[in-house]
């Protein structure tokens, strides 16, 4: 994180001066570790600021199973690993700080790391579809717009979804919708990304010219894991030699694959990007 990187004066001036002031340089000190907690994204941001702050005020840092029986019973890690203490030798400038404005801060940095967390988990609930737990359309909208030439995008298609909706029920649909979902998230690299596009839609964009064999492991994947023999068709294409036009392009591909008798893929052509 940006801000952490950019220690503030205050806590880099060392311990407070002991001879006098030593509060005042402890509340500055402290309303910079605060101001910090304004940007941090998880708990071990947090506890960056929080052990800065104990070197700030003379302290340092001990975990519980050192045996350090004089360590201040405050926790740092905010729930990230194992506790961490801070320490100082008793009666000793230093331990009269911490014990007045560490605990104060841990309250504000327990707070801090709760509305991060609630603030990923709702940028997390906007961008994923509850089904599946794919990304949604409107994440792959961004993604698609981040389209670099050799990527290649595919639209894939259950076959003959509907009869499983109609005989079976939309339960049973859920189901075979949600499997296909961790079928393509385990099937995926760490570079590649899929989503659900719309029903029984989904779009995968691959980082590179390996989109063949991606479909050739996706398709064993999905025959061992399907629960009903439903086969799905696709189209591909590549993002050059127009990145707006590829998605359009490997949905073409993909109908010409379901007319050409389904449970197969197709590349578009140059007449596909139009």
């Amino acid at each position: 994180m940006a801000r952490l990187a950019e220690t503030p004066s205050a806590l880099r001036a060392g311990p407070p001066d002991a001879t006098g002031g030593s509060d005042l340089i402890a509340l500055e000190a402290m309303l910079e570790a605060t101001r910090g907690l304004l940007w941090i994204t998880s708990a071990s941001d947090a506890v960056v600021l929080a052990t800065e702050l104990v070197t700030a005020l003379g302290g340092t840092t001990v975990a519980p199973d050192t045996g350090a029986s004089d360590a201040i019973p405050v926790d740092l890690s905010c729930g990230n690993g194992y506790p961490l203490l801070p320490d100082a030798p008793r009666a000793s400038q230093a331990r009269r700080l911490l014990e007045r404005y560490l605990p104060g801060f841990m309250r504000d940095a327990q707070r801090a790391v709760e509305l991060a967390e609630r603030t990923a988990r709702l940028a997390d609930d906007a961008s994923i579809d509850p089904l599946t737990g794919l990304a949604n359309k409107r994440f792959l909208g961004r993604a698609l717009g981040r389209l670099k030439p050799e990527d290649t995008v595919i639209m894939i298609d259950l076959d003959h979804f509907k009869d499983v909706n109609d005989t079976l029920g939309h339960a049973e649909g859920d189901r075979v919708l949600r499997i296909l979902g961790l079928t393509l998230a385990s099937t995926l690299r760490a570079t590649d990304h899929a989503g659900r596009y719309g029903g029984e839609e989904f779009v995968v964009i691959i980082a590179d010219l390996s989109a063949e064999a991606f479909l050739t492991r996706l398709q064993l994947e999905w025959v061992a894991a399907r629960p009903y023999p439903i086969t799905f068709s696709a189209g591909l294409a590549l993002a050059a030699p127009d990145p707006t036009q590829a998605l359009e392009a490997a949905d073409r591909a993909m109908y010409r694959a379901k007319q050409a008798g389904r449970d197969q893929w197709q590349w578009a052509n140059e007449g596909d990007y139009r």
